[in-house]
């Protein structure tokens, strides 16, 4: 499978660091540790410089959902490129880090739409997403994953990789590009993104939701 690492506004080759997203640095994080359980619309995000939080935020803002932020059990440095082989080893490994404050599963069943946020990390979402979707049933509910990046490859298969993990969910889009090569999970440069949708950045959520019917 052809690998995404995205990073907002810059992107380097693979051989120079190539794959953690990198972006303003932020303050302690707003939103809840635990969901609130007041909306059938979560925003689960986890963002390791502020991008992706801002996205989630708006995301919630703007929907009326229940906002909540993974936070790794082994926090990341706070300069994600610190971690790079980290986040390559777990990336290319498939690895499950631990996650610190996972919902007990009571609450996430209450939603019924999930948006699943993530820098793009070594071509892959940050694997401690994919810890918490592996925590729970999502059988039935409609998952919408949104990236942060700035390169125009290796989105499909970050996107890929969700879809993957919640086969009995429904998804937003409702289908995928081809992967062009499932089976190299570290060679870039397929381009098999065209035509998936992301807001990008903050400010291209509002327009984002509703090109996608949201």
């Amino acid at each position: 499978m052809k690998k995404i690492l995205l990073i907002p506004f810059l992107f380097f080759s693979l051989a120079a660091m190539g794959a953690c997203s990198a972006d303003e640095k932020t303050s302690d994080p707003e939103t809840p540790d635990q969901p609130a359980g007041n909306s059938n619309i979560l925003v689960a995000y986890f963002s390791a410089t502020g991008n992706t939080q801002r996205v989630a935020e708006r995301i919630a803002a703007l929907t009326g959902a229940d906002v909540y932020r993974i936070e790794a059990a082994d926090p990341y440095a706070a300069d994600p490129y610190d971690d790079s082989d980290r986040v390559q080893r777990e990336a290319y490994g498939d690895l499950r880090p631990g996650v610190a404050n996972l919902p007990v599963a009571e609450t996430i069943a209450r939603y019924d739409t999930i948006f699943v946020g993530s820098p793009c990390w070594w071509h892959q979402p940050a694997m401690v997403v994919c810890t918490f979707l592996e925590a729970y049933d999502l059988s039935g509910k409609t998952i919408v994953p949104f990236f942060t990046y700035g390169a125009t490859t290796y989105l499909n298969e970050s996107m890929q990789k969700i879809y993957r993990l919640t086969p009995e969910s429904k998804h937003i889009p409702a289908t995928l590009p081809e992967d062009l090569d499932p089976d190299d999970i570290t060679t870039p440069g397929r381009p098999d993104d065209a035509g998936i949708d992301m807001p990008g950045s903050a400010g291209g959520v509002e327009s984002w939701l509703k090109r996608i019917g949201i």
